[in-house]
């Protein structure tokens, strides 16, 4: 199963210059993991801006290639620039934004909860209860507004929560992990395994890797140099993913065939799975 992740705003382009900041990089790793031990393969993160347009044709883009899941971060609050509803009415095409009966009672709940007195009926806040037909919302368990679910075509399921991260992990372990867990697919008992090889460059080692991965197609294999200094990198990094038996095994096999290769030294570094 392919998992993707677009994220949402202009800050993070042009304040961060495309760099995500500290609180964004730990959700996309606790997403990640979650994703990960339910046997997904997260396949692509991309971020866009906040200008009209820019949305849509990625989630087609996702529906048309059959993405399994495509998750959503950003764009829901009730300012002008926040046009994630407005995107997704364009996308699914039964109609725009309009208050939703559950998402405005949550959002008037918690106005109350915060003990904050409710703001008159009409104004920009009651963007955050909207929700285009066609689309179910999500329960904010620490906010205001609500996300989304929907699905694109004959499988691409679609979840949209808010770009505040405090706001965004507990929607998706409290509300959307268990809604995919309960209508999804079994989950496989996935495992990881990460090997520290010094001792070679990449143009060595790559080709050893992909001999390796090609002859198992249930096993993933990813490769990044690590531990740079100056234009040199101390370290490459190979990740092993598949289920946990599987991958324990693979491990064991890469580890031994890269050991044959003069000079190199492998560890393993880190192994784990759910």
């Amino acid at each position: 199963m392919r998992a993707e992740i677009i994220l949402v705003g202009d800050e993070l382009l042009e304040d961060m210059h495309g760099a995500q900041p500290d609180y964004m990089s730990q959700l996309l790793e606790d997403m990640g993991t979650d994703l990960t031990q339910r046997g997904y393969v997260l396949g692509r993160v991309t971020a866009v801006g906040d200008a009209p347009g820019e949305l849509s044709p990625l989630m087609r883009d996702a529906g048309d290639r059959k993405v399994d899941l495509v998750v959503i971060v950003g764009g829901l609050g009730p300012t002008h620039d926040d046009r994630v509803r407005d995107e997704v009415a364009s996308v699914v095409g039964m109609g725009p934004p309009r208050p939703h009966p559950d998402a405005m009672r949550w959002l008037v709940q918690r106005y109350q909860r915060l003990g904050i007195d409710v703001p008159s009926p009409g104004g920009p806040w009651e963007r955050m209860g909207h929700c285009p037909p066609g689309v179910d919302p999500v329960r904010n368990p620490e906010g205001m507004a609500a996300g989304m679910s929907f699905q694109l075509g004959e499988g691409t399921e679609v979840r949209c929560l808010p770009g505040v991260t405090f706001e965004a992990l507990p929607m998706w372990r409290q509300q959307v992990l268990p809604d995919l867990d309960s209508h999804g697919r079994p989950s496989p008992d996935m495992g990881r395994v990460v090997l520290r090889i010094t001792g070679a460059r990449e143009g060595i080692v790559g080709p050893v890797v992909e001999e390796f991965a090609m002859a198992r197609p249930n096993i993933r294999a990813r490769i990044n140099l690590m531990e740079a200094k100056g234009n040199r990198f101390g370290s490459i990094r190979v990740t092993l993913t598949g289920d946990r038996d599987g991958v324990a095994e693979a491990g064991e096999q890469l580890s031994e065939m890269l050991s044959q290769v003069m000079g190199i030294k492998v560890e393993r570094e880190l192994e784990e799975g759910p």
